[in-house]
């Protein structure tokens, strides 16, 4: 019994060694996402601005425009 149970915590500490060796790596793949997710709302900010700055030129045409 004493056997499995050296067995046992051998595998456990062979997990915990990986887990800890898959942590960089993972904090790297989040870090990578957040990067993507900040660009791509960057580019939807600019968008959304550009947008808001060609209606409101429209918008004025139309108001000066009319008497």
């Amino acid at each position: 019994m004493h056997q499995f149970t050296q067995l046992g915590a051998e595998v456990h500490r062979q997990r915990l060694a990986h887990a800890e060796q898959l942590r960089p790596a993972e904090r790297l793949l989040a870090l990578a996402r957040a990067t993507r997710r900040a660009e791509r709302a960057e580019r939807r900010l600019r968008r959304a601005t550009a947008q808001a700055r060609r209606l409101r030129a429209q918008l004025q045409v139309h108001t000066t425009t009319k008497p």
